[in-house]
C-alpha cells in the first residue's frame, strides 16, 4: 500500500504496511461540493479566446499561458480538426504491452493507489508510452465510457498532432510536466475535460512513458499536478530497483551461460567444504540437478581419492590434469581434473575450484567419429511461416533441458533437422549426436545395433566385443528415426534401459550406466499403433514427453519460395554451375502444389530443373513431368482449409453414431475399428 506525502513543496508516495485514509486525502484534495458533478460545458466567455484563435491565428491576452498558445500553433500547422479531436491513430493493444510490457507491470500498482485515492471524483488513471499511445487505464465505469466517446482507451494515440492540444500530447512535445484545462484543449470536444501528465525517466533520464490524470473541467486543481507528479516519481522509484537488480541478473546469467557453454565439468567449494556453484556438465557427471548438488559438502564425492582429500585438508598450491576418483551412484568414475585455490585480497583461503573431464581409459569415452556429425542449428531452419516459426519456438523452449522428445511429422518435413538443432541447443551439446533408423535395421540386428555385445556373445562376433548406439551416444543425444517400425519384441527393451538409464549388452553380465538424451520420431500415429495392438501403450507414454510436431510443406504459407531459392543456388554451387533465377511461373507453381513429398521432394525437383535448364534461368519446361502438369490457375488451398487430423477423426467418430442411431458395434464396424477403440475415441473428444 503507497500513501501520498508532501514534504519541501514536493509530492511523493512511501510504502505503509496501513491503509493511509484515502477518503481524507480525497476531502483535502477536492471540493466534497463537487460531488455528482455533471460535465457541464464552457461559458462563452471560456470559449472566446480559443474563438478569436481559430478566426485570426493570434490570442490578444498577453496573461494567456505561451505554451499552450505554442501547442495551438503546432496543431494548426499539423491541420489537427479543432472540432474533432478523437482519437484516430491506433496501435494493437498486445503489440504495444509487449512493447512496454515492462513499464506496465512497474507503474500498474502505482495507478491503482493513486486512482485508490481520487475514486468517487471522476477521474482517470492513464498510463501512455514514449510515442504518445495508450497503454493502460484505471477509472470507474462512469468516466471510462466518457472516454471511450472520444476513443480515449488503450491503443489509441493522443500527441497533438492527432488530437491537438492536450495535457499527453503537450507533454510529449515538451518533455515536462503539463496541465490543459477546458478551453486549453485545441479541439472543442475536449473543453469539458481537464488533464494533467507528467513524463516517466528511467535511470539514464530518458522518458519511457508519461502518466495522465483526467477528469472533469470543474475539478481541475494544482493537486492533480501534484499527484500525477509523485505518482510517476513512484514508479521512477520503482523502475531504479528493477533496473539495478536487472543488472546484477543479467551479469549473473551471462557468467551461467559461459561456465554451461563448456564442456568440463566445474565445481566452486567454500572454505567449509560447501558446494557453492557447479554448472551442468559437472552436475550431469554426479546424476543429480545443479540445486540438489549446491550446499552441501563435497566429501563424499571425494572420499575416495586421497589426491582431492589432502589437497582440500592442507589447502595446498592446485594441481594441473592429474587423474582423481570421483564417488558416484554408479560407482567410481575416473576424471583429469585440475584445482586451483581461491584467496581473499588477505590471502585467506576461501576455497578452491575444480575442473574436470572424462579420463581417457573410461569406459564411457567414445571417439568423435562413432557420432553423427552435426551440422544444423535452429539457425539452419528456413521458414517464416507462422507454422513452422511456432514448431521452433516450443523446439527452442525444450531444448536445453533432459526430457524425451518425440517430433511427428510426415515424411520430409526435417525431423532429423529439427533433432539435430535441438541438440546443438540442448545441455548435452558436448557429448555425440548417434542416429539410427529404427526402419532400416533388420529385427534380428537391431539389439545389438542398440545395446552392443560382449567378447564371444555369438559365433562371429567381433574380438572384444562392440559397442552399441547407446553406449556410442553416452554423454550426447540418441536420434531414434521411424521409432514406428521398431519391432514389438524390442520395445520391451528399450522401455527398460529409458526406465533404468543403464544398458547390458547381448552376452554381458554386468550393467553399464548411460546418461543419453531421447530424440523419437515418426511419420505414423503412435495413438492408432497402440490401439491397433502395434506399439507399447508403456513406451508410447515413456517416449510422448513432450510431442514436436512439425507441419507439411503445403501448411508453411511464403515458405515455398524461400526454400526454393535457398536449394537453387546451394544445389547451383555444388554443381559449379552460374546461379540460377527461377521464374514467377516456376514459383507460382511451386506455391499451388500440395508436395506430398514435402521438403525433401522440393529438393529433388529443383535439382532436376537445375539440370535440366543448362545456362538458363529455370522455367516450366524444365521441371518434372508432375509438376509441369499442374494448372497455374488452379488456387491453392488455404489453411483455412486444411484440417487436422484428430479434427477429421472426431467429426467422423460423431457422423457414425448419428447415423447408426448411437449403435456402437455398427459405428465401430463402419469406420473399421473395434468397439473398445471406438469407446476409447469417444472419451478422447468428450463425445457422449
Amino acid at each position: 500500500m503507497y500513501s501520498l506525502v508532501r514534504k519541501n513543496n514536493r509530492f511523493s508516495f512511501v510504502k505503509s504496511d496501513r491503509d493511509a485514509g484515502p477518503a481524507n486525502l480525497i476531502k483535502s484534495i477536492f471540493n466534497p461540493g463537487w460531488q455528482g458533478t455533471t460535465w457541464r460545458s464552457p461559458s462563452i466567455t471560456e470559449k472566446k479566446t480559443w474563438t478569436t484563435f481559430l478566426r485570426t491565428d493570434r490570442v490578444d491576452d498577453p496573461r494567456f499561458n505561451s505554451q499552450i498558445l505554442q501547442s495551438w500553433q503546432r496543431c494548426r500547422r499539423a491541420e489537427v480538426d479543432p472540432v474533432k479531436g478523437m482519437g484516430e491513430k491506433f496501435m494493437p493493444v498486445k503489440e504495444l504491452e509487449h512493447e512496454s510490457e515492462n513499464l506496465v507491470a512497474l507503474a500498474k500498482p502505482i495507478m491503482d493507489t493513486l486512482y485508490h485515492c481520487v475514486k468517487g471524483s471522476e477521474f482517470v488513471i492513464v498510463l501512455v508510452d514514449r510515442k504518445g499511445y495508450i497503454l493502460n487505464t484505471v477509472g470507474g465505469l462512469k468516466e471510462l465510457k466518457h472516454a471511450d466517446r472520444l476513443r480515449f482507451g488503450p491503443g489509441a494515440n493522443w500527441a497533438e498532432e492527432c488530437v491537438g492540444t492536450n495535457a499527453i500530447g503537450t507533454a510529449l512535445a515538451l518533455g515536462h510536466p503539463v496541465q490543459v484545462t477546458g478551453t486549453e484543449h485545441y479541439c472543442e470536444s475536449h473543453h469539458l475535460w481537464t488533464c494533467s501528465t507528467s513524463p516517466i525517466r528511467n535511470q539514464a533520464g530518458e522518458i519511457i512513458g508519461f502518466m495522465d490524470i483526467s477528469g472533469p473541467r470543474e475539478r481541475a486543481s494544482a493537486h492533480q499536478m501534484g499527484l500525477i507528479v509523485a505518482a510517476t516519481h513512484a514508479v521512477e522509484d520503482r523502475i531504479i530497483l528493477d533496473e539495478s537488480y536487472g543488472k546484477l541478473y543479467d551479469i549473473n546469467k551471462y557468467l551461467e551461460a559461459i561456465l554451461n557453454s563448456v564442456s568440463e565439468g566445474i565445481i566452486a567449494v567454500n572454505g567449509k567444504g560447501l558446494i557453492t556453484g557447479i554448472n551442468k556438465v559437472a552436475a550431469k557427471a554426479f546424476r543429480q540437478h545443479p540445486r540438489e548438488v549446491i550446499g552441501k559438502t563435497i566429501n563424499p564425492f571425494m572420499q575416495h581419492d586421497g589426491r582431492l582429500v589432502d589437497f582440500f585438508n592442507t589447502r595446498a598450491a592446485g594441481f594441473t590434469k592429474e587423474e582423481i576418483v570421483f564417488k558416484l551412484p554408479d560407482g567410481k568414475v575416473s576424471y583429469t581434473a585440475t584445482a586451483n585455490p581461491v584467496f581473499s585480497e588477505k590471502n585467506d583461503n576461501k576455497g578452491f575450484v575444480i575442473t574436470f573431464s572424462p579420463a581417457e581409459k573410461t569406459c564411457f569415452q567414445v571417439p568423435p567419429s562413432k557420432g553423427t556429425m552435426v551440422k544444423f542449428s535452429f539457425a539452419d531452419i528456413i521458414g517464416e511461416s507462422k507454422a513452422i516459426r511456432r514448431s521452433m519456438e516450443m523446439a527452442k523452449r525444450v531444448a536445453p533441458g533432459p526430457s524425451t522428445v518425440l517430433i511427428l511429422g510426415e515424411s520430409g518435413t526435417g525431423k532429423e533437422l529439427f533433432a539435430q538443432a535441438i541438440h546443438s541447443a540442448s545441455d548435452y551439446r558436448a557429448g555425440p549426436f548417434v542416429s539410427l533408423n529404427c526402419g532400416a535395421i533388420p529385427r534380428e540386428l537391431i539389439q545389438s545395433e542398440l545395446f552392443g555385445y560382449a567378447d564371444g556373445a555369438y559365433t562371429g562376433a567381433k574380438r572384444g566385443g562392440c559397442s552399441g548406439k547407446f553406449e556410442t551416444a553416452n554423454g550426447g543425444t540418441l536420434f531414434l528415426d521411424e521409432i514406428g517400425e521398431m519391432p514389438f519384441e524390442m520395445q520391451i527393451n528399450l522401455l527398460r534401459v529409458l526406465e533404468e538409464k543403464a544398458i547390458v549388452p547381448i552376452g554381458g553380465k554386468n550393467a553399464i550406466p548411460v546418461d543419453v538424451r531421447i530424440i523419437a520420431a515418426t511419420n505414423k500415429s503412435l495413438f492408432e499403433e497402440v490401439s491397433k495392438g502395434r506399439f507399447r501403450e508403456d513406451l508410447y507414454y515413456r517416449l510422448n514427453v513432450i510431442s514436436l510436431a512439425l507441419p507439411p510443406l503445403r501448411a508453411r504459407e511464403g515458405d515455398v519460395r524461400l526454400l526454393a531459392q535457398y536449394w537453387v543456388e546451394k544445389i547451383s554451387q555444388k554443381m559449379g554451375l552460374d546461379q540460377k533465377k527461377v521464374t514467377p511461373d516456376v514459383l507460382g507453381r511451386f506455391e499451388k502444389y500440395h508436395w506430398p513429398g514435402n521438403i525433401r521432394e522440393l529438393v529433388n525437383a529443383i535439382e532436376h530443373a537445375v539440370n535440366m535448364s543448362g545456362g538458363e534461368d529455370i522455367s516450366v519446361r524444365h521441371l518434372p513431368r508432375g509438376l509441369r502438369s499442374i494448372d497455374a490457375e488452379t488456387p491453392r488451398p488455404g489453411a483455412d482449409d486444411i484440417m487436422t487430423l484428430s479434427v477429421m477423426e472426431k467429426a467422423a467418430v460423431k457422423k457414425a453414431l448419428l447415423f447408426y442411431d448411437g449403435n456402437i458395434t455398427r459405428a465401430s464396424k463402419a469406420l473399421g475399428i473395434g468397439r473398445n477403440t471406438f469407446y476409447e475415441k469417444m472419451k478422447k473428444y468428450g463425445i457422449a
